[in-house]
């Protein structure tokens, strides 16, 4: 038998599937002691608030992909396109040492289609404009597509930046203030144990047992509070 200790408080950037095992954990050790079955419902509410939270973290993160999948299609959008105007641009000055090519490509047209979104938009943004004027038909109709991608671009990275910062609301507003009083809640149970291992004369350490010690190191867990980035996302913008 160890020495009695209260639970380790769970971290703030808890993974809500580490919180949910803990809840399991001491909800299925009641569940088996006659000295605490009575206190099972005190677990099991925070574990349905747990699902509950869950559900709307899930519902972030499905916005932050779907916001992402956006920002991907308008970035191969624009890349399309840019290829097309250095393409039609090169066949109508025939060089591109040509002051016309230099003008919009001050870069090879590879380095600017594989730059992110953000990036290649603030590079193209002007040129619009400048399409108006040429003299190739062609060029004008890419213009007004480069245009239309443009503000596509535009709209989807707001949306990502909607989705990213929903996302962080929802841990700050809904994660944090459930892991504080599930701590709160274990700290209290603790407590009870305890006295209730006083009052029936059982182990010094029975308290103890109804919360995990070290599992998720064992087990090789680890935290997981984001989903994963796109490939688009770990580029420059």
């Amino acid at each position: 038998m160890g020495e009695p200790r209260p639970p380790t408080a769970l971290r703030d950037e808890e993974s809500l599937e580490n919180v949910w095992e803990e809840l399991i954990y001491t909800e299925a050790r009641r569940v088996h002691d006659p000295h605490a079955k009575d206190l099972v419902p005190v677990v099991s509410k925070l574990a349905a608030r747990r699902s509950q939270v869950r559900e709307g973290q899930e519902a972030a993160w499905r916005a932050e992909v779907v916001a992402q999948a956006g920002v991907d299609g308008a970035d191969d959008t624009l890349d399309e396109i840019v290829s097309r105007i250095s393409v039609t641009l090169l066949h109508a000055v025939g060089d591109r040492t040509s002051p016309r090519f230099t003008r919009y490509f001050k870069n090879a047209p590879n380095i600017i289609i594989r730059m992110g979104l953000a990036s290649e938009i603030e590079v193209v943004r002007g040129w619009p404009e400048s399409l108006k004027g040429e003299a190739e038909k062609e060029l004008k109709i890419l213009g007004k597509d480069l245009a239309d991608a443009i503000a596509v671009g535009d709209a989807a990275l707001e949306e990502r930046r909607r989705a990213a910062a929903a996302r962080a609301d929802h841990r700050v507003r809904e994660i944090i203030p459930l892991i504080e009083d599930i701590n709160a809640a274990r700290l209290s149970l603790y407590a009870e144990l305890t006295l209730r291992s006083g009052k029936h004369r059982l182990p010094r350490d029975w308290a103890d047992r109804f919360f995990r010690r070290g599992a998720r190191v064992a087990r090789g867990r680890t935290v997981s509070v984001e989903p994963p980035l796109s490939p688009e996302a770990t580029r420059p913008s």
